[in-house]
């Protein structure tokens, strides 16, 4: 074989060897929005592999049937079933007992003040309206509000009739975790979702991102901005849903000790390993007094919060120690 010929076969081999390693290292990208879990819902995948618009498509496919099951609306969804079964003890599947395990924890971890069976409440406060439910209703209602009134095992749960369980604190996290789980295992490499204020970011080059945090009292501002990466973060803030009535704001986060909305709290924002964590961590904690809230999230480890929250009608927040490295000014 000729000097020549021997130099363009390794050319050419070159070229082959360049050719499939930039194909090996393409990356396709697919986004889309949806209006899912009552919000608007902002997906972002990126893979190497080619059918990226099919593992999106099945990823909303999934969120959609996670929905369905967990709503507290669906009239033909699992959880409408459980709250309107006749008998005392109905069938349940892991993922329930999941839930209600992570909720009987945090339950007692705030004395009661977190607690799913408020659905009872939640049937009364309608926040479309612009005055609140009569008092005799409330007090009526917290009859049937109490954890402590429910028992469950792996198979199936026990649920005196009246009592009704709301999955609305928790779910949404649950959810957007199991979408990423799929995703991950269809090697999407990196992306996130945000659920309305529920967000996952995911990536394996830690590449960070920079949330901003909704300013409590004016949409069109931001009150902190972090920078996160391969974490949830959740805020649960009075602004989402609410109603203003002789000059109270009465806001869907509802205590169910008192069956009143949470007063002097605006916000909190919690970053998490995970968004079932974030999400129900930042329910939990925004239905303590802040120093309380605060002493629950150190208990749990790579965990952070930043809670919002009026003293002497100014707007002034309580943070971990920790969230000071995610904060930029």
């Amino acid at each position: 074989m000729k000097r020549r010929d021997i130099i363009n076969i390794g050319i050419l081999l070159i070229v082959v060897v360049v050719a499939v390693y930039r194909y090996k290292a393409q990356n396709f990208t697919e986004t889309r929005s949806r209006f899912m879990m009552d919000t608007l819902v902002e997906i972002s995948f990126t893979t190497r592999r080619k059918n990226v618009r099919e593992i999106m498509d099945n990823t909303i496919d999934l969120i959609a049937e996670y929905e369905k099951k967990l709503s507290y609306y669906d009239d033909k969804g699992e959880l409408w079933r459980i709250n309107h079964a006749e008998q005392d003890s109905v069938e349940i599947d892991y993922d329930f007992y999941e839930l209600f395990s992570l909720a009987e924890i945090f339950y007692h971890q705030t004395e009661g003040y977190y607690d799913i069976t408020v659905g009872a409440l939640t049937d009364l406060w309608d926040f479309d309206r612009t005055y609140p439910p009569p008092a005799d209703s409330i007090a009526a209602a917290l009859e049937n509000v109490s954890f402590t009134r429910i028992s469950f095992k792996p198979g199936y749960l026990i649920r005196p009739p009246g009592i009704k369980i709301n999955l609305g604190s928790i779910a949404k996290g649950f959810i957007i975790d199991k979408a990423i789980e799929y995703a991950v295992s269809q090697e999407v490499t990196q992306g996130y979702i945000n659920a309305g204020g529920d967000i996952r970011l995911f990536s394996d080059d830690d590449k960070e991102q920079l949330i901003g945090i909704q300013h409590p009292r004016d949409i069109n501002d931001l009150i902190d901005i972090l920078s996160v990466a391969n974490k949830a973060i959740v805020t649960s803030g009075d602004y989402e849903r609410f109603f203003e009535y002789q000059g109270r704001r009465y806001h869907h986060i509802i205590n169910p000790v008192i069956g009143y909305p949470v007063e002097n709290i605006y916000s909190v924002t919690v970053i998490a390993p995970n968004t079932l964590l974030a999400d129900i961590m930042s329910t939990a904690i925004f239905l303590l007094p802040p120093d309380e809230g605060i002493a629950l999230v150190k208990s749990y480890p790579e965990t952070e919060a930043i809670i919002y929250f009026q003293e002497a009608n100014q707007i002034v927040s309580l943070r971990t120690e920790g969230i000071r490295k995610y904060i930029r000014e």
